[in-house]
């Protein structure tokens, strides 16, 4: 039957697999430590453990490859069969782009060395600047991930890796998941006019537009050009939008980025299908990004992607970032997976996370829906620090015995089946973000990281909308529609999942109450997809404004066809609400369910997850002081204690409870 993917985890010949696992590197450690080390990672309560397979480590010369025949460490298939004797299951991720803190991120230098095979930027002279990454231990080329040399090289490390994978799929072998590429974005130059500027880019570019509008007499109606072929089109190189018809050009470029990704990811995905890769999910993971060029709902959408996952590193300070990851993640994705969990950190990072930060921010994904873990890395190795396993087969204590303890949690209460039920969903408005990205410039390498303000990197733009599309792009303002939102369901202590406007009807579907900051534009079909969301029976609420124009600022009327005026109206079986800003807390006052809880500290955090008549009580305090609080939960017959080392329970509605700085307590609800 071989392994497919559920929304709890994985079916392994139609037995379920919870996703619990831990990266284990093994041209990393010495080999005759791989028996010792694998079983600590099954000593600490796991099933499964993660590996990348770099090609730069495994081909050392062009078409010459080491399997251990040279280097020990090397022999990629008698560590799957370890695996195998041990009953554990792993996920591998070929590449070909790997990171891992390697030198040129795991790719052979000579492949990045060809002219053939480099990405471009755009600045310097045109079409000759190559795109560096700025990486330790040395910057180097990126490659453009439109180039067919680039394929031919890849291929050719496809069919040497493929069939030693292949002879190892679950459920004969162990080998469940495999990667497509990791972390696809330009080698973190996501900025829209940073790259890609090359020859086969370009090409691609151009094609992209031909699928948009089929016809070059369309596009120049849109552009208000006289092109006579998409051959001609030569790509934006910063912004330079000066009135409304600049933008559809620099739209179109920006929504090409997300595309090339997409196209890349499920191409690679194809090759390793091609080679024998069958019957096991392949996913990709994406780094950090949740909005253009990345685009997770339509990623999962292509059908040779199985599966899309979040990385995540944060410490005990980043509480919210970490919960709004979580949140996007189940709002968005079919099993809400972490790929790469930060279990210590990259060893030029500035503050290694300790032992309690660990279980901080673990515990925190856990209580926002978090569904599968790869924690990266479980083993400690070069250029790392802060396992809780070292790479002599030792454990360090306090880190180990989180983990632990956290396994024996997650199995004993069988915590995949633990669902939130989160009544609201707030969608990013995926236009907007289009937008900000468009309005920008400063593109250059890793300009993001200098610690510059963030208005030095926009181009502030009159285009005559009737709303402020800049501030209502922001999503990390308080002071916007969407701002008001967030503090609103805060407020109210409401349970929301976050996704974006690009979301299948379907999942729109799950929720009674779905918000959404808009602005002048929108798409069309993102439109009617809300239209049909209420239409069958969904409660939509939106504003400062209505979309009355497409994003490439043409009329087209959808929402506002219905919706005339700020107040309520009834369409279909459901309704919409425009509001305006000042208006939203009330609003969703009147919109919310009432909470089944109540608690007096308004910086502690409640979630509520359940799996049938079970009841898990999550509380957070993300403060850096202590805070003594009472959680009187309706009909609560008793609390047990079902994190922590000591076994209370406690009697009655009403549970008093001490926090401690960043921590998180759970609890289990016994009902009458």
């Amino acid at each position: 039957m071989g392994v497919t993917l559920s929304t709890t985890g994985l079916l392994i010949d139609g037995k379920h697999v919870p996703v619990y696992s831990g990266a284990v590197h093994y041209w990393r450690l010495e080999r005759a430590l791989w028996p010792l080390i694998l079983d600590q990672v099954l000593a600490l309560g796991f099933g499964m453990i993660e590996t990348y397979i770099p090609w730069s480590v495994h081909e050392t010369s062009p078409g010459h490859y080491d399997w251990g025949q040279e280097d020990e460490r090397k022999d990629v298939e008698a560590f799957m069969r370890l695996c195998e004797e041990r009953g554990l299951w792993l996920q591998v991720r070929p590449g070909p782009l790997i990171n891992a803190e390697l030198t040129d991120f795991g790719f052979p230098e000579w492949v990045l060395l060809d002219p053939q095979v480099q990405a471009r930027s755009g600045v310097g002279s045109l079409h000759l600047d190559a795109a560096w990454g700025l990486h330790p231990p040395h910057q180097f080329p990126v490659p453009s991930y439109a180039s067919e040399t680039f394929y031919e090289a890849v291929g050719t490390w496809f069919d040497a890796i493929c069939p030693i994978i292949a002879r190892h799929l679950a459920p004969s072998g162990c080998v469940v998941a495999v990667q497509s590429d990791n972390e696809t974005c330009y080698m973190f130059h996501e900025q829209p006019y940073a790259t890609d500027y090359s020859d086969a880019s370009i090409a691609l570019y151009q094609e992209f537009l031909r699928e948009q509008y089929s016809t070059i007499e369309a596009l120049n109606a849109t552009y208000s050009t006289c092109y006579s072929d998409f051959a001609a089109i030569e790509p934006p190189r910063d912004c330079t939008v000066s009135e409304r018809q600049d933008v559809p050009w620099h739209i179109d470029w920006v929504a090409y980025k997300e595309y090339q990704i997409r196209w890349c990811v499920a191409r690679i995905a194809r090759m390793l299908r091609k080679r024998g890769i069958q019957n096991v999910p392949i996913f990709h993971d994406v780094s950090y990004q949740y909005s253009t060029p990345l685009d997770l709902s339509r990623m999962e959408a292509e059908e040779d992607i199985d599966w899309v996952g979040l990385n995540l590193y944060r410490n005990k300070e980043s509480y919210s970032g970490a919960v709004w990851f979580m949140r996007f993640l189940a709002g968005t994705t079919r099993l809400p997976f972490v790929p790469e969990f930060g279990s210590g950190l990259w060893s030029h990072h500035p503050r290694t996370t300790m032992a309690d930060e660990q279980e901080f921010i673990t515990l925190t994904a856990l209580m926002h829906g978090l569904k599968a873990i790869n924690f990266y890395m479980l083993v400690e190795r070069d250029r790392w620090q802060g396992c809780p396993i070292t790479r002599h087969g030792t454990l360090r204590p306090d880190y180990a015995s989180f983990y632990e303890q956290l396994l024996a949690f997650l199995h004993h209460y069988q915590f995949w089946n633990f669902e939130r039920q989160p009544q609201t969903l707030v969608l990013l408005n995926y236009d907007l973000e289009r937008y900000e990205a468009m309005a920008s410039t400063m593109h250059y390498a890793h300009a993001d990281l200098y610690g510059l303000p963030r208005e030095l990197f926009q181009v502030d733009l009159d285009l005559g909308f009737r709303w402020d599309v800049q501030v209502e792009a922001n999503d990390n303002s308080k002071h916007n529609w969407l701002g008001a939102v967030l503090q609103t369901l805060k407020q109210q202590r409401a349970d929301y999942d976050l996704a974006d406007t690009h979301l299948s009807l379907e999942r729109l579907q799950r929720y009674p109450l779905v918000c959404v900051p808009c602005a002048d534009f929108m798409d069309v079909a993102d439109q009617q997809r809300l239209l049909d969301y209420v239409h069958a029976g969904g409660h939509l609420v939106l504003g400062p404004g209505v979309p009355y124009l497409n994003p490439a600022l043409q009329l087209s009327e959808v929402l506002a066809l219905h919706v005339k005026e700020p107040g309520e109206i009834v369409f279909g079986q459901g309704r919409i609400t425009w509001v305006k800003q000042h208006e939203v807390e009330q609003a969703l006052q009147q919109a919310l369910p009432a909470t089944a809880f109540a608690c007096d500290a308004a910086e502690i955090e409640i979630n509520l997850l359940k799996n049938g008549d079970e009841t898990l009580l999550f509380a957070a305090n993300p403060a850096a002081t202590c805070v003594d609080t009472q959680v009187k939960f309706a009909g609560a017959k008793s609390f047990r204690q079902a994190w922590g080392k000591d076994e209370v329970t406690v009697e009655g509605e009403t549970l008093a409870l001490t926090l401690e700085p960043y921590s998180i307590q759970i609890w289990e609800v016994a009902r009458d």
